[in-house]
């Protein structure tokens, strides 16, 4: 059995981020635009929550589970930390959309490109622009990316993977810019010093890749 691909990775942690938001009482920073009337009945977010929290142990029994794809072994139930994932991440910036196209061929990603204002890491680069694939909004369960949008961005360091994007008004409070900005500001230091594990950088090519085009 191979790795989570990239939609279900993102359901996984818009789950879990849900759950942790119920948990600790606090509201969803901005509600989910196609849900406008969560806010006043509780028990469409009790379920909510409760389809939630079945979406991610199903998730994560299917990233537990064992299998042998032929390829190299790896424990598919690691997960990188915060310090971890930004330590992955080859390249973090905030910007601007410029355009947004589909990508041939796979209905649940998009090419994004983005006129980068600040760069995080690393703290400068050379590129006014840049280029990216992010899932679908349907498959992000969000409003499509617009023209203008401010947004994070976290490459991965495959191209053919969706980056992982944090928009000002994000699905849920856990996937706005604002709340992953703060995040990255306070572990970005020690991120530095932090090495991406063995079993990302060498997780296997046929596991939820892309053909980028």
């Amino acid at each position: 059995m191979t790795q989570l691909t990239g939609p279900e990775e993102h359901q996984l942690r818009l789950a879990l981020g849900l759950i942790g938001e119920a948990v600790g009482g606090e509201e969803p920073a901005t509600p989910l635009r196609a849900h406008p009337a969560w806010s006043k009945r509780p028990g469409i977010v009790v379920g909510a929550l409760v389809a939630a929290a079945s979406l991610a142990l199903v998730l994560l029994a299917y990233a537990l589970a064992d299998g042998d794809s032929g390829g190299a072994q790896q424990d598919q139930g690691q997960a990188l930390s915060h310090m971890e994932w930004i330590a992955c991440s080859p390249m973090i910036v905030e910007g601007d959309v410029v355009a947004v196209r589909d990508h041939p061929g796979q209905d649940d990603t998009v090419k994004v490109t983005l006129t980068v204002t600040e760069w995080i890491k690393p703290s400068q680069g050379a590129e006014r622009q840049i280029q990216f694939t992010a899932l679908s909004a349907k498959e992000m369960g969000e409003y499509p990316y617009r023209k203008g949008e401010h947004m994070l961005v976290a490459v991965r360091d495959r191209p053919d993977e969706p980056a992982d994007t944090f928009r000002v008004d994000g699905a849920g409070k856990s996937r706005t810019l604002e709340f992953e900005r703060n995040r990255i500001d306070q572990n970005l230091a020690a991120a530095a010093k932090t090495e991406c594990p063995a079993f990302w950088r060498n997780r296997d090519d046929d596991s939820g890749g892309r053909a980028d085009s």
